[in-house]
């Protein structure tokens, strides 16, 4: 039986898309950090949902970019 020549299908791991989420996560906490210092939102209700977002936009980079 022959065997696969290649690497194994299926999904890749890649450690620049990892790094890449952090970095976008971390630049959207910080913008949004910004925006909301600058519109007066602050409190930890501001803090939580840039976590939230920054989280969300990381994640979504790490998978669309697998």
């Amino acid at each position: 039986m022959a065997t696969h020549p290649g690497p194994e299908p299926g999904l890749k791991r890649n450690i620049a898309s990892l790094v890449g989420g952090f970095v976008i996560a971390i630049g959207v906490f910080i913008l949004w950090m910004l925006v909301t210092g600058e519109a007066g939102w602050t409190g930890t209700g501001a803090t939580l949902g840039g976590l939230a977002l920054a989280a969300a936009v990381g994640g979504y980079i790490r998978l669309a970019d697998l």
